[in-house]
């Protein structure tokens, strides 16, 4: 069965859990793959929901794999090799859902190591742009424009968008097509090239 074709909205609107003579419903055969999502959608997706915070649609996505999952241990080894049904799929729900914690911790703190490689990054660069920011406001102005020129392609332009332009090395990168890191490289590289030219010029 593929994720695609197993929906579970439908398997729910077309599947009713059989009720006990107590009152309370037995639990379904395994292998009764719609009268085990009807019984168990609803729990599961409370439950995953909670531990996930409520936050996306990642809940719906974790039981429906762990059913999926049913449906392929009871097409490989029968429906008898699922003892104690509901402690089976909240494991396996349980599981899965520690799996999307996991990933989600992960791309935080990528995105934070990131946002602080940036920071760092414009951080180191900031004594040396405010430099040469104040000698091109300054009278030397042309002189500075003129060794401006003689960098390197690309070193040129990350300066100009980020000394002139006052972008930040995000808004660089994107402008330029290449990632921050290689911005921060060219800039850095850049800046001690150009303050090299205006202190041989005594600009700087």
């Amino acid at each position: 069965m593929s994720r695609k074709t197993f929906q579970l909205s439908e398997v729910s609107r077309t599947a009713r859990a059989p009720a006990a003579a107590g009152g309370r419903a037995a639990p379904p055969d395994a292998g009764d793959l719609m009268t085990v999502v009807a019984r168990y959608q609803g729990p599961l997706l409370r439950y995953v929901g909670r531990m996930l915070g409520g936050v996306g649609n990642e809940a719906e996505d974790v039981v429906q794999e762990a059913f999926v999952r049913l449906h392929r241990q009871v097409m490989r080894r029968g429906a008898g090799s699922v003892r104690h049904l509901s402690t089976w799929l909240f494991r396996t729900a349980h599981n899965l859902t520690l799996d999307v914690l996991r990933r989600q911790a992960r791309h935080k703190r990528a995105a934070e190591a990131l946002t602080e490689t940036a920071q760092t990054a414009e951080k180191r660069a900031a004594d040396e742009l405010d430099a040469l920011s104040e000698v091109l406001r300054r009278e030397a102005r042309e002189v500075a424009l003129r060794e401006l020129a003689k960098l390197d392609d690309a070193q040129r332009q990350v300066v100009l968008l980020k000394v002139i332009q006052g972008m930040t090395l995000r808004e660089a990168a994107e402008v330029v097509g290449v990632s921050v890191s290689v911005v921060n490289y060219r800039l850095n590289q850049g800046l001690a090239e150009l303050a090299r030219r205006l202190r041989k010029a005594a600009v700087l």
